[in-house]
């Protein structure tokens, strides 16, 4: 038996809502409709996707991850059906970005706003992301684009420079080392609680790496996924960290000061697309944008004073 969209559907109908009442009164459809498509589409698949009991119907981890991919796929049909809608009513059709949020506040400014002026029929949909979502929306193209600092090997994309940052060390406003007449270096970072990145964060790794190869041992106890929350950490616990992108969020924060570090540590920003192309014209058109712009992504930051200085070292 084939599997139909309408079973799909109603699977997702029920996944999402719990109970079959609830399912079929979102699909407008009876209690035993839905009941039958589920059946069909369990007959269909070959194996059980709930376990039925009076009262519920509780999914299967089958069903659990089936609903990951059911999802992503109605995902791209609302993609289409945007694509459709923007092409008649606006000419242009939708742009799909997704930003880490360290990047943002420097995408919005330097490279949306300019690029949305250039095409005023575009329609943008921004999607703020950590750093490994970011790549799997474009690897299942859920987004056309993505925009980070930390690339990865992936058989499934390909990834444009656009610009690099550099690293810079974060700590509280007033902090001692804010006193320091020196760039800040790993064994000034020794005293305090220092907020790491995720494990499986690239950039966490190559701070390691400089720790390590100097002997030099943290207080680890504190690790987060975005440079956002990394700051929040830093601001709450009188702790210290690294982020790649110092950025005008950084300069903005009053309870925070930037400091450059050594060894200099940069990074690419990098635009991130399914291997074989972005898949609309209007992507394309902002990735060859993307990449005549040379943008600054450190730019917007404190000028340097004792609370922000930059690094003089090449």
């Amino acid at each position: 038996m084939a599997i139909t969209h309408r079973q799909l559907e109603a699977f997702d109908a029920l996944m999402s809502a719990g109970v079959m009442t609830r399912a079929a009164a979102r699909l407008g459809v009876s209690q035993p409709a839905i009941s039958r498509m589920i059946a069909d589409l369990e007959e269909s698949f070959g194996f059980t996707l709930f376990v039925r009991s009076s009262r519920s119907m509780v999914p299967t981890q089958r069903a659990r991850t089936l609903h990951l991919e059911v999802q992503r796929s109605f995902l791209g049909i609302g993609h289409i059906e945007a694509i459709a809608v923007g092409l008649k009513e606006r000419g242009e059709g939708q742009l799909r970005l997704g930003v880490v949020p360290s990047l943002l506040p420097v995408v919005s400014s330097a490279l949306i706003a300019p690029f949305a002026a250039s095409h005023p029929a575009a329609s943008i949909s921004i999607e703020v992301v950590a750093t490994l979502n970011a790549l799997d929306w474009a690897s299942f193209r859920q987004t056309d684009l993505g925009i980070t600092h930390e690339p990865m090997t992936s058989a499934g994309l390909t990834m444009t420079s656009i610009g690099r940052t550099q690293a810079v060390c974060v700590v509280p406003a007033g902090h001692r080392l804010t006193r320091l007449d020196r760039t800040v270096c790993p064994s000034d970072l020794l005293a305090d609680p220092f907020i790491s990145y995720k494990p499986d964060s690239s950039f966490r790794a190559d701070i390691d790496r400089i720790f390590a190869a100097e002997g030099l041992l943290r207080d680890l106890r504190f690790e987060a996924r975005t440079s956002a929350a990394v700051c929040e950490l830093v601001a709450a616990l009188g702790a210290v960290a690294i982020v790649p992108s110092p950025g005008p969020h950084l300069a903005a924060d009053e309870r925070l000061a930037t400091l450059a570090f050594s060894p200099r540590l940069t990074a690419d920003v990098v635009l991130v697309q399914p291997a074989g192309g972005a898949s609309s014209p209007l992507a394309r058109s902002f990735m060859a944008f993307a990449c005549d712009q040379h943008v600054d992504f450190g730019a917007g930051t404190a000028a340097p004073d004792k609370h922000a200085r930059t690094n003089s070292r090449a």
